[in-house]
């Protein structure tokens, strides 16, 4: 980080668990809190996760490929 540059630091928690489905495939699942302001999802994939850190933050992610 540069120097003079603010430095902001965010708080989650996250519960991430993988679910099989009724065909044997699996999925990401979970849930996420910003623990500064309550703020809370579930979500069913990782792009969702990514998308509400950034959200949140106001920081962009980096690209999530599959």
């Amino acid at each position: 980080m540069a120097k003079g540059t603010p430095h902001y630091l965010d708080s989650f928690v996250a519960r991430i668990w993988l679910e099989y489905g009724q065909n044997g495939k699996t999925s990401w699942r979970g849930r996420i809190r910003h623990v500064q302001n309550g703020r809370e999802i579930y979500f069913q994939n990782l792009q969702e996760m990514r998308d509400f850190l950034e959200d949140v933050s106001g920081v962009p992610g980096p690209h999530i490929t599959l």
